[in-house]
């Protein structure tokens, strides 16, 4: 008896079995998106804190209004080199940093007046 081989069948290689494997979960993204939410509602606060627009924060910075916008809700890492260039946004941007320390660290205004001259 003979056989004829299949020429098509021969062509194909057989691919050795797999076993199942365990899937790593990384945990570190998780609190690293939870991190940068975080910080992109430290950035909204110096927003509010300054009482710009963020049209007007914005232009302050140099950036477009929908990239700021992405820094506020976390898809995008903010750029505090761009912020710290503005000198009106470098006390709000510290303070709202040190907003997201919390427990141990307080943050107080002091507000000095200097004696009134006297005109005679």
């Amino acid at each position: 008896m003979s056989t004829i081989s299949d020429p098509a069948a021969s062509a194909h290689r057989v691919l050795p079995e797999t076993r199942p494997r365990m899937v790593k979960a990384d945990l570190r993204k998780a609190e690293t998106d939870r991190w940068r939410c975080a910080v992109g509602l430290a950035v909204e606060r110096v927003v509010s804190l300054c009482g710009w627009s963020l049209k007007e924060f914005a232009a302050a910075v140099g950036r477009d209004e929908r990239q700021v916008a992405r820094w506020i809700t976390g898809r995008e890492r903010p750029q505090f080199d761009a912020l710290f260039a503005v000198e009106q946004l470098r006390q709000p941007t510290i303070q709202a940093l040190a907003e997201l320390a919390g427990d141990g660290v307080e943050i107080e205004t002091v507000v000095r007046l200097r004696p009134l001259r006297r005109i005679a």
